[in-house]
């Protein structure tokens, strides 16, 4: 009988840490009084959900997931979701550390993440970047527990889900997956045991690579990733300097229409394929126009030898710039960057959620009342004390079982800023909705090295009867 409740009070207690984490991971969207939502992208993504149409810029899959978790009904419903899965994930990360850590420590850690890191703003944006962070929690536990048959099934289908939200995702679960098994071969003390899994995750990476081809092909965009990927792949040879020096050879023998706006190129991708008054692309007829021409222009570069070492430095010159963002999009800041009610954001709102429009009109986001600012340097403050501490405080075994956590966080991060970097923009958000992983992983060796000190003589190893 006492076994029986014992039980049931460890299953409860499960229930609460879990729903407690969503709380936590929930605060800034509760804050903010209404979900935080990115201009631009946060409307296509509602127009896909509802309206059935692959975007031409990017997969239909995150708005498919808004469809299914809202019902229709709220915009709520959907973070929700997002912030229990990521609830989920961290509290198995932390225990997977602390396997014996109490319910209510546990609690204290997520409350600890959710406040003192950005988790919570990705968590509470209708984005799918809250999503690249649940793929490496997913991916992590599926590559180094030991998972139930329910549990290996649900890892896999939460990281198949994270990998088709996000045009990013596709690449960045090939690469880690591929790292993984190249490491499995060289190290056998970290890696090895990864072999298998790492190929059952490479097969997780094909599938989802199908998908999104699959996807644009049956909306009649071909076999494609996505129908303006040209343009994407374009802004970044126009970023690094390459488009400039190839036009400037190839203008005077070739009759491309791009040649007669080759001195007034943007010099940054998101301009070139974002600005409608400077953009060639606009000038030119817009995306589906410019398809054939900067298709044959991608190709012709791609051949030529003589440019690939250009190319490899500029990716890494933005990869290097791409991995040192920590803060929130700083565009956020720009007191312009409201919405109105003649906005694309407001009316798609309006139009799909008309019983919350109320809410999103007085949001402090969108009467730019939050103090991003103040957000941004108390994460950074956290970032940096928590690695100090962590550089002089982790020895012995405590430094062995860190070693391994580090190098597969560290590695996901390189991979998310490689890939953003180099076939799309050098942002804020699209390496801060990782960065935070960091911190997590510091607080939670951190909590090992004060229960070891307050247990004294005793040596605390995550495995102790915590209450």
């Amino acid at each position: 009988m006492t076994s029986f409740i014992d039980h049931k009070k460890h299953r409860l207690g499960k229930i609460l840490t879990l729903l407690a984490g969503t709380l936590f991971f929930m605060v800034f969207a509760l804050y903010n009084g209404f979900p935080v939502v990115m201009h631009g992208d946060t409307s296509t993504y509602l127009e896909s959900a509802f309206d059935g149409k692959v975007p031409a810029e990017r997969p239909i899959f995150y708005g498919l997931f808004i469809r299914l978790t809202s019902l229709g009904a709220s915009i709520w419903a959907t973070i929700f979701v997002q912030c229990l899965l990521l609830s989920y994930l961290c509290t198995r990360f932390i225990r997977s550390l602390l396997p014996a850590i109490s319910t209510l420590h546990l609690m204290a850690l997520l409350l600890l993440i959710a406040l003192c890191t950005i988790a919570s703003w990705y968590a509470g944006q209708i984005m799918p970047d809250t999503f690249t962070p649940i793929l490496f929690l997913a991916a992590y536990l599926y590559l180094t527990q030991k998972n139930a048959l329910w549990e290996t099934v649900l890892l896999l289908t939460i990281i198949f889900i994270s990998v088709l939200v996000h045009n990013s995702h596709y690449v960045i679960i090939t690469l880690f997956a591929f790292l993984v098994l190249c490491g499995s071969w060289i190290s056998a003390t970290y890696f090895r045991p990864y072999r298998v899994k790492g190929l059952y995750l490479s097969g997780v990476a094909i599938l989802s690579w199908i998908c999104l081809l699959g996807s644009n092909k049956i909306a009649g965009n071909g076999f494609v990733t996505a129908r303006a990927s040209h343009v994407f792949l374009m802004g970044k040879l126009a970023e690094s300097g390459v488009l400039k020096t190839y036009l400037e050879k190839a203008c005077p023998i070739k009759d491309y229409k791009i040649c007669a706006y080759k001195d007034n190129i943007p010099p940054v991708a998101w301009e070139f394929v974002w600005n409608i008054e400077k953009s060639p692309v606009f000038k030119a007829g817009g995306w589906d126009s410019t398809r054939e021409e900067y298709s044959t222009i991608i190709r012709d570069i791609a051949s030529r030898p003589k440019y690939w070492p250009f190319l490899a430095y500029k990716s890494m010159e933005a990869t290097a710039r791409q991995v040192i963002l920590l803060n929130i999009d700083e565009a956020e800041e720009l007191p312009w960057r409201k919405f109105d009610r003649e906005s694309h954001m407001y009316t798609t709102i309006a139009r799909h959620f008309p019983h919350e429009i109320n809410e999103f009109e007085v949001s402090r986001q969108n009467l730019k009342t939050l103090n991003i600012p103040f957000y941004d340097g108390v994460f950074v403050i956290v970032f940096l004390l928590s690695s100090l501490i962590c550089m002089f405080c982790l020895a012995g075994e405590d430094k062995k079982l860190a070693i391994p956590v580090y190098i597969l966080v560290i590695l996901f991060i390189f991979i998310n800023a490689f890939t953003t970097a180099t076939f799309g923009n050098v942002l804020s958000r699209l390496n801060s909705r990782t960065i935070w992983l960091l911190p997590m992983v510091n607080f939670i060796f951190i909590y090992r090295f004060v229960m070891q000190k307050i247990a004294g003589a005793g040596r605390f190893t995550g495995n102790e009867n915590a209450g």
